[in-house]
């Protein structure tokens, strides 16, 4: 149903329910929020998810991708946990601290939600089927 190439992109094994869940958690506040916004920047939108399809597709897959991904992995849950912190308070304080325009931003990062939807669909249309609660 999906082409090799694209099927190339995805790891070898059906989604979890446990990854299914968490792309919903991320996209149904994405509907919610976008709707009362008077200003959506299309473009940005776009940019961010033509850049994020292809973080999550050819990127992922070349050496350096490859090798992001195990060293976070590597890090356990607690690691991943601290760089997610870390990444939130650095874009806080740059949100404090910069005049930076929200309505790009906003737009940009929904584009990054709808891609990681779009993502996950794929997945689990080139799986056809989504496997337990967690990877085994």
């Amino acid at each position: 149903m999906v082409s090799q190439t694209v099927s190339n992109w995805f790891p070898d094994r059906p989604p979890t329910w446990k990854e299914v869940a968490m792309t919903a958690l991320v996209c149904v506040p994405l509907v919610i929020n976008l709707y009362p916004y008077d200003e959506i920047s299309w473009g940005w939108t776009a940019v961010g998810f033509a850049l994020f399809v292809v973080a999550l597709g050819p990127a992922g897959n070349t050496s350096f991708g490859k090798a992001v991904g195990r060293w976070f992995r590597a890090i356990g849950g607690a690691g991943r946990v601290a760089v997610i912190v870390c990444f939130v308070v650095g874009v806080w304080w740059t949100m404090l601290t910069v005049d930076l325009p929200i309505t790009r931003i906003e737009s940009f990062i929904g584009g990054w939600m709808v891609a990681i939807l779009v993502y996950q669909v794929v997945h689990i249309a080139d799986a056809g089927e989504i496997d337990g609660w967690s990877v085994t």
